[in-house]
This record gives C-alpha cells, structure tokens and sequence, in this order.
C-alpha cells in the first residue's frame, strides 16, 4: 500500500491549531484529507520569536519520518526554514510553500518597532522588521535538496481592510505592492508560483471586509490550496 503524502500546515503570527470550533486554515485540512493527503497542523507559540517556534514545531514533528511537504502561511513560513536549516528540517522535508511570508521583513513591523505601538514588545513582531531579516537569511540558507515555493499577495490599500490599512498604505510607500502585512517583493522566495489578488487573510479564508457596501471582487483562496495539493501528489515517485 502506498504512503499517502503528508502535508504540514503551518499557521503564523497570532495563530492557533483551532480556536473553539475555527481552524487557522479555515476548511482546508478536510479538503486535503479528502485529497486523499495525510494532514498534520501542529500548534505553535501564537506571538513567540522566529527559534521558539522553530522549536516547537520540531518537538511536534520529531517522531515524523518524512518526506513532509510544509505550507506556512506569513510567520509561518520563517519557522519553517529554520527548523529546516537549523533544527534538523531538512532531513524529513521534501518542499515548502510559503503564502504571504515576509521573507525580506516587512515595512510594516519596521512602523511599529519604531513607535509607542504595543506590537513593538512582541518578539515575532521584532523578529521581522527588514534589517533582522536580513540578518536571519544571512544565516539561515536554503538547503539544496528542498524544493522552496511562494506566492506573493496584493491588494490596493483601498481595498484592504480597514483596521490595517494604515500599514498597507505605509508599505505600499516603502516596498510596493502589498497585502497590508507584507509586500510582494518580500513574499517572493525560491520559486514563485502566482501574485494572488487578496489580502494577507483571505489567503487563509477569511473576509475582514467589515463593509457590506464593499464594491471589491472577493478571493477564494481554496483553489490555490488545491494547486498545491494538486502539486504535492504529482511529486510522489519522483
């Protein structure tokens, strides 16, 4: 009997496993399942640094023999690769996709590290402002033998919503295109697949519109997870 493939969902700053009866991701765990994929979502410190998470999900992950196929949305996706590179990943991991991960920091992070902003005390937040994530690539390289994947995301800032428009507004300033949390230039790392036209939650199925009057198109973002379980299972055998 073959092995199904095994699929890591990867939840990021402020996340959870489940929250009552949400799911960080929404639906998609089930969908996966019913892709016939082995699906794991381990559960990691909600506002904790970049290692502290890493470590986590090591410890949750210890027992598993691999390949493992790792999709990490935002934070996420900084855990992922250093637990890959420095934690022992890498042995067990075959490919990581990233949604809206701020590879190259984010302007964002920059804005309230450098104001009386309560996010500032939060070490994640510090975590990922430009200059410690240049720092953090410098030192966390991607290994060779892994396939690494991302998608980038993007809305105007008029179309983001509105509890965090102001740092879309102040990113699209500093970097460009973004999703309100992280621009497209950072989102983009190894191979990238799709700029998506959503903001940095819906990516995880969520509409934080708040306005019934919103003229804006909405995103589903469960085909793009169907392309990469689609992706996944065409990488098995090879």
């Amino acid at each position: 009997m073959n092995r199904r493939p095994t699929v890591v969902l990867i939840h990021g700053l402020f996340g959870f496993r489940k929250l009552l009866c949400f799911e960080y991701f929404g639906n998609i765990r089930q969908r996966y399942e019913h892709m016939g994929l082995r699906v794991l979502v381990p559960s990691l410190p909600r506002v904790s640094s970049i290692e502290k998470c890493a470590a986590a999900l090591a410890k949750q992950l210890q027992h598993e023999q691999g390949p493992l196929h790792l999709v990490a949305h935002s934070m996420g996706g900084l855990d992922a690769r250093y637990w890959i590179t420095h934690l022992g990943g890498g042995d067990k991991v075959a490919s990581l996709t990233t949604l809206a991960t701020p590879h190259r920091g984010s302007a964002a992070a920059d804005f309230v590290c450098s104001r009386l902003s309560p996010f500032r005390l939060l070490t994640g937040v510090q975590n990922m402002t430009t200059e410690n994530m240049s720092k953090f690539n410098a030192r966390t390289p991607d290994l060779p033998h892994i396939c690494y994947r991302s998608y980038s995301a993007m809305r105007p800032p008029g179309d983001q919503p509105w509890i965090v428009r102001r740092y879309g507004r102040h990113i699209q300033q500093q970097e460009g295109d973004n999703d309100a949390q992280v621009s497209v230039a950072s989102a983009k790392w190894g191979k990238h697949i799709a700029t998506l036209p959503c903001d940095h939650y819906e990516l995880i199925l969520r509409d934080f519109r708040f306005n019934p009057f919103s003229t804006r198109i909405p995103f589903d973002a469960v085909p793009v997870y169907r392309e990469i379980a689609t992706w996944i299972l065409s990488q098995e055998g090879r």
